[in-house]
Protein backbone atom coordinates (compact mmCIF):
# COMPACT_ATOMS: atom_id res chain seq x y z
CA UNK A 1 0.00 0.00 0.00
CA UNK A 2 2.97 2.19 0.75
CA UNK A 3 3.97 1.87 -3.05
CA UNK A 4 0.80 2.48 -4.24
CA UNK A 5 0.35 5.60 -2.06
CA UNK A 6 3.07 7.23 -3.82
CA UNK A 7 2.09 6.27 -7.24
CA UNK A 8 -0.90 8.38 -6.40
CA UNK A 9 1.29 11.23 -5.10
CA UNK A 10 3.63 11.23 -8.36
CA UNK A 11 0.54 10.97 -10.55
CA UNK A 12 -1.05 14.22 -8.68
CA UNK A 13 2.42 15.70 -8.64
CA UNK A 14 2.03 15.27 -12.58
CA UNK A 15 -1.02 16.30 -13.11
CA UNK A 16 -0.63 19.56 -11.47
CA UNK A 17 2.55 20.04 -13.16
CA UNK A 18 0.66 19.46 -16.55
CA UNK A 19 -2.17 22.14 -15.63
CA UNK A 20 0.33 24.74 -14.44
CA UNK A 21 2.34 24.51 -17.78
CA UNK A 22 -1.49 25.31 -19.67
CA UNK A 23 -2.25 28.27 -17.16
CA UNK A 24 1.41 29.88 -17.87
CA UNK A 25 0.93 29.39 -21.73
CA UNK A 26 -1.80 32.32 -21.69
CA UNK A 27 0.97 35.13 -22.42
CA UNK A 28 2.35 32.90 -25.23
CA UNK A 29 -1.02 32.13 -27.04
CA UNK A 30 -2.05 36.15 -26.17
CA UNK A 31 1.24 37.19 -27.64
CA UNK A 32 1.02 35.40 -30.89
CA UNK A 33 -2.37 36.41 -31.34
CA UNK A 34 -1.02 39.76 -31.36
CA UNK A 35 1.63 39.50 -33.16
CA UNK A 36 -0.91 38.01 -35.99
CA UNK A 37 -2.82 40.87 -35.61
CA UNK A 38 -0.39 43.30 -36.41
CA UNK A 39 1.01 40.85 -39.56
CA UNK A 40 -3.00 41.27 -41.05
CA UNK A 41 -2.72 45.62 -40.36
CA UNK A 42 0.56 45.00 -41.98
CA UNK A 43 -0.74 43.10 -44.87
CA UNK A 44 -3.80 45.11 -45.39
CA UNK A 45 -1.28 48.01 -46.06
CA UNK A 46 0.39 45.86 -48.68
CA UNK A 47 -2.00 44.83 -50.50
CA UNK A 48 -3.32 48.26 -51.14
CA UNK A 49 0.05 49.38 -52.18
CA UNK A 50 0.24 46.31 -54.79
CA UNK A 51 -3.39 47.34 -56.13
CA UNK A 52 -1.86 50.84 -56.74
CA UNK A 53 1.41 49.73 -57.99
CA UNK A 54 -0.42 46.81 -60.28
CA UNK A 55 -2.55 50.19 -61.83
CA UNK A 56 0.34 51.89 -62.66
CA UNK A 57 2.12 48.88 -63.80
CA UNK A 58 -0.96 48.17 -66.06
CA UNK A 59 -0.80 51.56 -68.14
CA UNK A 60 3.25 50.88 -68.75
CA UNK A 61 1.64 47.66 -70.13
CA UNK A 62 -0.33 49.14 -72.24
CA UNK A 63 1.74 52.10 -73.55
CA UNK A 64 3.90 49.15 -74.67
CA UNK A 65 0.61 47.50 -76.49
CA UNK A 66 -0.52 50.59 -77.77
CA UNK A 67 2.71 52.09 -79.67
CA UNK A 68 3.08 51.75 -83.46
CA UNK A 69 4.56 48.21 -83.56
CA UNK A 70 7.67 48.59 -82.27
CA UNK A 71 7.02 47.12 -78.44
CA UNK A 72 3.68 44.92 -79.33
CA UNK A 73 5.13 41.99 -78.34
CA UNK A 74 6.65 43.82 -75.13
CA UNK A 75 3.36 44.65 -74.19
CA UNK A 76 1.46 41.44 -74.78
CA UNK A 77 4.17 39.90 -72.46
CA UNK A 78 4.02 42.69 -69.81
CA UNK A 79 0.55 42.45 -69.97
CA UNK A 80 0.21 38.75 -68.61
CA UNK A 81 2.56 39.51 -66.25
CA UNK A 82 0.06 42.15 -65.07
CA UNK A 83 -2.41 39.91 -65.31
CA UNK A 84 -0.42 37.33 -63.09
CA UNK A 85 0.31 39.40 -60.75
CA UNK A 86 -3.32 40.68 -59.90
CA UNK A 87 -3.88 36.48 -59.44
CA UNK A 88 -1.43 36.92 -56.53
CA UNK A 89 -2.99 39.94 -54.89
CA UNK A 90 -6.31 38.11 -55.05
CA UNK A 91 -4.69 35.60 -53.39
CA UNK A 92 -2.73 37.66 -50.80
CA UNK A 93 -6.04 39.56 -49.98
CA UNK A 94 -7.59 36.00 -48.90
CA UNK A 95 -4.41 34.97 -47.07
CA UNK A 96 -4.94 38.26 -44.98
CA UNK A 97 -8.91 37.64 -44.45
CA UNK A 98 -8.22 33.85 -43.20
CA UNK A 99 -4.92 35.09 -40.89
CA UNK A 100 -7.61 37.12 -39.06
CA UNK A 101 -10.88 35.10 -39.81
CA UNK A 102 -9.76 31.50 -39.73
CA UNK A 103 -6.96 32.34 -37.12
CA UNK A 104 -6.92 35.38 -34.72
CA UNK A 105 -10.21 35.68 -34.24
CA UNK A 106 -11.16 32.08 -32.77
CA UNK A 107 -7.91 31.66 -30.87
CA UNK A 108 -8.67 34.86 -28.83
CA UNK A 109 -12.18 32.98 -28.23
CA UNK A 110 -10.85 29.72 -27.51
CA UNK A 111 -7.98 31.03 -25.08
CA UNK A 112 -10.76 32.40 -23.12
CA UNK A 113 -12.54 29.37 -22.90
CA UNK A 114 -9.19 27.31 -22.25
CA UNK A 115 -8.64 29.49 -18.95
CA UNK A 116 -12.10 28.32 -17.84
CA UNK A 117 -11.41 24.49 -18.87
CA UNK A 118 -7.97 24.53 -17.18
CA UNK A 119 -9.22 26.23 -14.12
CA UNK A 120 -11.91 23.43 -13.67
CA UNK A 121 -9.90 20.64 -14.34
CA UNK A 122 -7.67 21.81 -11.58
CA UNK A 123 -10.46 22.64 -8.97
CA UNK A 124 -12.00 18.97 -9.99
CA UNK A 125 -8.73 17.52 -9.16
CA UNK A 126 -7.92 18.73 -6.11
CA UNK A 127 -11.35 18.22 -4.75
CA UNK A 128 -11.75 14.68 -5.85
CA UNK A 129 -8.00 14.44 -4.53
CA UNK A 130 -8.90 14.99 -1.06
CA UNK A 131 -12.00 13.10 -0.92
CA UNK A 132 -10.39 9.93 -1.96
CA UNK A 133 -7.01 10.56 0.43
CA UNK A 134 -9.65 11.89 3.09
CA UNK A 135 -11.41 8.06 3.06
CA UNK A 136 -8.50 6.19 2.72
CA UNK A 137 -7.09 8.52 5.88
CA UNK A 138 -10.69 7.16 7.48
CA UNK A 139 -10.08 3.97 6.80
CA UNK A 140 -6.92 3.58 7.67
CA UNK A 141 -7.56 4.97 11.20
CA UNK A 142 -10.53 1.97 11.35
CA UNK A 143 -8.32 -1.04 10.31
CA UNK A 144 -5.60 0.50 12.96
CA UNK A 145 -7.82 0.03 15.39
CA UNK A 146 -8.98 -3.14 14.61
CA UNK A 147 -5.00 -4.35 14.64
CA UNK A 148 -4.81 -2.98 18.26
CA UNK A 149 -8.37 -5.26 19.26
CA UNK A 150 -7.07 -8.37 16.99
CA UNK A 151 -3.79 -8.23 19.44
CA UNK A 152 -5.57 -7.72 22.41
CA UNK A 153 -7.45 -11.03 21.62
CA UNK A 154 -11.03 -9.33 22.11
CA UNK A 155 -13.02 -11.33 20.08
CA UNK A 156 -12.50 -13.26 16.52
CA UNK A 157 -11.69 -9.94 14.99
CA UNK A 158 -9.32 -11.35 11.82
CA UNK A 159 -11.53 -11.65 9.64
CA UNK A 160 -12.71 -7.90 9.87
CA UNK A 161 -9.09 -6.74 9.62
CA UNK A 162 -8.75 -8.77 6.46
CA UNK A 163 -11.52 -7.04 5.04
CA UNK A 164 -10.72 -3.98 6.62
CA UNK A 165 -7.55 -4.30 4.92
CA UNK A 166 -8.76 -5.01 2.01
CA UNK A 167 -11.20 -2.21 1.91
CA UNK A 168 -7.83 0.35 2.06
CA UNK A 169 -6.17 -1.26 -0.16
CA UNK A 170 -9.11 -1.62 -2.79
CA UNK A 171 -9.53 2.40 -2.44
CA UNK A 172 -5.48 3.03 -2.77
CA UNK A 173 -6.21 1.33 -6.42
CA UNK A 174 -8.95 3.18 -6.98
CA UNK A 175 -7.14 6.46 -5.98
CA UNK A 176 -4.57 5.57 -8.21
CA UNK A 177 -6.54 4.76 -11.16
CA UNK A 178 -8.59 8.08 -11.05
CA UNK A 179 -5.22 9.79 -10.53
CA UNK A 180 -4.61 7.64 -14.23
CA UNK A 181 -7.48 9.26 -15.60
CA UNK A 182 -7.00 12.86 -14.31
CA UNK A 183 -3.49 13.04 -15.88
CA UNK A 184 -4.90 11.56 -18.86
CA UNK A 185 -7.48 13.84 -19.23
CA UNK A 186 -5.08 16.60 -18.54
CA UNK A 187 -2.16 15.06 -21.10
CA UNK A 188 -5.80 15.55 -23.46
CA UNK A 189 -6.86 18.86 -22.94
CA UNK A 190 -2.96 20.50 -23.38
CA UNK A 191 -2.74 18.43 -26.52
CA UNK A 192 -6.28 18.89 -27.82
CA UNK A 193 -4.99 22.72 -27.77
CA UNK A 194 -2.27 22.01 -29.97
CA UNK A 195 -4.28 20.52 -32.62
CA UNK A 196 -6.62 22.97 -32.28
CA UNK A 197 -4.83 25.67 -33.04
CA UNK A 198 -3.69 23.33 -36.47
CA UNK A 199 -7.02 23.58 -37.29
CA UNK A 200 -7.14 27.49 -37.29
CA UNK A 201 -3.92 27.62 -39.05
CA UNK A 202 -4.54 25.14 -41.40
CA UNK A 203 -6.85 27.22 -43.58
CA UNK A 204 -4.23 29.81 -43.14
CA UNK A 205 -1.26 28.46 -44.26
CA UNK A 206 -3.34 26.67 -46.99
CA UNK A 207 -4.04 30.66 -48.26
CA UNK A 208 -0.32 30.75 -48.19
CA UNK A 209 1.00 27.75 -50.66
CA UNK A 210 -1.93 28.93 -53.18
CA UNK A 211 -0.71 32.47 -53.61
CA UNK A 212 3.14 31.38 -53.37
CA UNK A 213 2.23 28.24 -56.19
CA UNK A 214 1.03 31.81 -58.40
CA UNK A 215 4.25 33.14 -58.36
CA UNK A 216 5.83 30.01 -60.37
CA UNK A 217 3.77 30.98 -63.33
CA UNK A 218 5.62 34.37 -63.32
CA UNK A 219 9.34 32.75 -64.28
CA UNK A 220 7.73 31.71 -67.88
CA UNK A 221 6.75 35.20 -68.50
CA UNK A 222 9.58 36.75 -67.35
CA UNK A 223 11.96 34.13 -69.85
CA UNK A 224 9.99 35.37 -72.41
CA UNK A 225 10.24 39.01 -71.53
CA UNK A 226 14.27 38.57 -71.64
CA UNK A 227 14.03 36.72 -74.71
CA UNK A 228 12.69 39.75 -76.34
CA UNK A 229 14.55 42.20 -75.16
CA UNK A 230 17.46 40.70 -75.73
CA UNK A 231 18.24 42.62 -78.77
CA UNK A 232 16.81 46.28 -78.32
CA UNK A 233 18.75 47.33 -81.70
CA UNK A 234 16.71 44.95 -83.88
CA UNK A 235 13.12 44.61 -84.78
CA UNK A 236 11.19 41.68 -84.54
CA UNK A 237 9.77 40.19 -87.91
CA UNK A 238 6.24 41.64 -86.69
CA UNK A 239 7.61 45.29 -86.48
CA UNK A 240 9.08 44.78 -89.65
CA UNK A 241 6.29 43.90 -91.19
CA UNK A 242 4.48 46.97 -90.08
CA UNK A 243 6.51 48.82 -92.55
CA UNK A 244 6.06 46.45 -94.87
CA UNK A 245 2.25 46.68 -94.90
CA UNK A 246 2.43 50.61 -94.89
CA UNK A 247 3.17 50.63 -98.75
CA UNK A 248 0.40 50.17 -101.42
CA UNK A 249 -1.43 51.44 -98.34
CA UNK A 250 -4.30 54.29 -97.90
CA UNK A 251 -1.54 56.66 -96.74
CA UNK A 252 -3.31 57.47 -93.89
CA UNK A 253 -0.29 59.26 -92.37
CA UNK A 254 1.27 62.35 -93.51
CA UNK A 255 4.66 64.16 -91.87
CA UNK A 256 3.53 67.54 -90.44
CA UNK A 257 6.54 69.58 -90.87
CA UNK A 258 7.38 71.64 -87.42
CA UNK A 259 7.35 75.00 -87.19
CA UNK A 260 10.22 77.25 -87.11
CA UNK A 261 12.43 78.30 -84.15
CA UNK A 262 10.82 81.24 -82.38
CA UNK A 263 14.35 82.94 -82.92
CA UNK A 264 14.54 82.58 -86.60
CA UNK A 265 10.82 83.67 -87.42
CA UNK A 266 11.18 86.70 -85.35
CA UNK A 267 14.18 87.72 -87.47
CA UNK A 268 12.68 87.20 -90.85
CA UNK A 269 9.82 88.96 -89.61
CA UNK A 270 11.95 92.37 -88.76
CA UNK A 271 13.93 91.63 -92.09
CA UNK A 272 10.21 91.45 -93.90
CA UNK A 273 9.06 95.08 -92.02
CA UNK A 274 12.31 96.60 -93.06
CA UNK A 275 11.82 95.76 -96.66
CA UNK A 276 8.15 97.36 -96.49
CA UNK A 277 8.99 100.94 -95.34
CA UNK A 278 8.41 103.17 -98.31
CA UNK A 279 11.49 104.04 -100.34
CA UNK A 280 12.48 107.93 -100.25
CA UNK A 281 13.00 109.14 -104.03
CA UNK A 282 15.45 111.22 -103.21
CA UNK A 283 17.59 108.91 -100.90
CA UNK A 284 18.55 105.11 -101.34
CA UNK A 285 18.47 102.82 -98.33
CA UNK A 286 21.79 103.10 -97.04
CA UNK A 287 22.02 99.32 -95.77
CA UNK A 288 20.02 96.42 -96.45
CA UNK A 289 21.19 93.36 -94.04
CA UNK A 290 19.87 89.79 -93.39
CA UNK A 291 19.93 88.82 -89.90
CA UNK A 292 19.69 85.29 -91.04
CA UNK A 293 23.00 85.10 -93.01
CA UNK A 294 25.19 87.89 -91.07
CA UNK A 295 25.34 89.37 -94.42
CA UNK A 296 25.89 93.06 -94.84
CA UNK A 297 25.76 94.93 -98.70
CA UNK A 298 28.31 97.52 -99.46
CA UNK A 299 26.00 100.63 -99.37
CA UNK A 300 26.30 100.90 -95.69
CA UNK A 301 30.35 102.03 -96.59
CA UNK A 302 29.91 103.89 -100.22
CA UNK A 303 27.23 105.96 -100.79
CA UNK A 304 25.86 106.25 -104.64
CA UNK A 305 23.70 108.64 -106.73
CA UNK A 306 20.36 108.51 -107.04
CA UNK A 307 19.06 106.17 -109.96
CA UNK A 308 17.79 108.24 -112.81
CA UNK A 309 13.93 107.49 -112.81
CA UNK A 310 12.31 105.91 -115.96
CA UNK A 311 10.84 109.20 -117.06
CA UNK A 312 14.01 110.77 -117.11
CA UNK A 313 15.54 108.39 -119.29
CA UNK A 314 13.04 108.35 -121.74
CA UNK A 315 13.36 112.52 -122.06
CA UNK A 316 16.79 112.19 -122.13
CA UNK A 317 16.37 109.55 -125.33
CA UNK A 318 13.97 111.63 -127.05
CA UNK A 319 15.74 115.04 -126.57
CA UNK A 320 18.73 114.71 -129.66
CA UNK A 321 16.29 113.89 -131.76
CA UNK A 322 14.08 116.76 -131.69
CA UNK A 323 16.72 118.94 -132.15
CA UNK A 324 17.04 117.52 -135.32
Amino acid sequence: METVDKECGALGGLFQAIVNDMKSSYPIWEDFNSKATKLHSQLRTTVLAAVAFLDAFQKVADMATNTRGATRDIGSALTRMCMRHRSIEAKLRQFTNALMESLVNPLQDRIEDWKKTANQLDKDHAKEYKRARHEIKKKSSDTLKLQKKARKGKGDLQPQLDSALQDVNDMYLLMEETEKQAVRKALIEERGRFCTFITFLQPVVTGEITMLGEITHLQGIMEDLVVLTAEPHKLPPASEQVIKDLKGSDYSWSYQTPPSSPSSSGSRKSSMCSLAQPVNANTRLSSVSSHDSGFISQDATYSKPPSPMPSDITSQVRGPWRDG
